[in-house]
């Protein structure tokens, strides 16, 4: 048997950029990300910037990758190439407190967050009525003030609703029309990881642990007596 030492294990720091370090989708994201790279028997160490900070990161090739990113962005970064197949792959839901609002979606005023580019390219593309906001909270209390008539979103937080005291019944339905999938991106520099952690991304895939991983996620975010998921 051959030994090797803990300093000829791979070690990658991965730097999460998102709005919050602790919010449930960037836990979900670690989770996966843990489970791949122990697959693969390397190390990591999470991070936790500004997108800003992590550009220049980047540029200094100071860690190793990021979390997660959708395939426009990510591709658009000379810094960073693509894991694939895609970390996640995912369906998108109507939430709403009105059942009619959420079956006849097309023809109410839609909010989703500035960072779902998916949501954005799909109101262009169908041509709908919709408005963009910065945060969660803000996206919520347009919602509960009727500045908008449902959100496109992948989950619900009942953290801002019971924040912003709203308690109205939410009704969701899943928005078949709009899928979305996440990507995980190296630095170039470790272009030359890619084989062995495709190959352990695509066995989680098979096996499949991350669909149940992101189907729990998604189900906690709904299980509460005040939302209905409707057919």
């Amino acid at each position: 048997m051959v030994h090797i030492s803990a300093a000829e294990i791979p070690s990658f720091k991965i730097n999460s950029a998102s709005s919050g370090e602790k919010t449930k989708s960037v836990i979900l994201m670690k989770e996966i990300i843990a489970n791949l790279y122990g697959r693969a028997n390397y190390q990591i160490e999470f991070l936790h910037t500004n997108r800003q900070r992590e550009s220049v990161l980047l540029q200094q090739g100071k860690i190793d990758a990021v979390l997660a990113r959708y395939r426009d962005i990510g591709d658009a970064d000379p810094n960073l190439i693509r894991l694939e197949p895609e970390l996640i792959k995912a369906y998108a839901f109507i939430v709403c407190h009105k059942i009619a609002s959420c079956q006849s979606y097309r023809h109410t005023t839609i909010g989703y967050l500035h960072h779902f580019q998916y949501a954005k390219a799909f109101c262009i593309e169908q041509k709908l009525n919709c408005r963009e906001f910065n945060s969660k909270t803000g996206l919520y209390r347009a919602m509960a003030e009727g500045f908008i008539d449902v959100m496109v979103s992948y989950n619900v937080n009942i953290e801002i609703l019971r924040k912003i005291k709203f308690d109205t019944h939410i009704y969701v339905k899943k928005l078949k029309e709009l899928s979305f999938n996440s990507y995980h991106y190296l630095h170039i520099k470790n272009k030359s990881y890619l084989k062995e952690l495709s190959h352990a991304l695509t066995k989680l895939h098979q096996e499949g642990v991350i669909e149940k991983t992101f189907e729990r996620f998604q189900n906690e975010s709904l299980a509460n007596k005040n939302i209905t998921i409707l057919p």
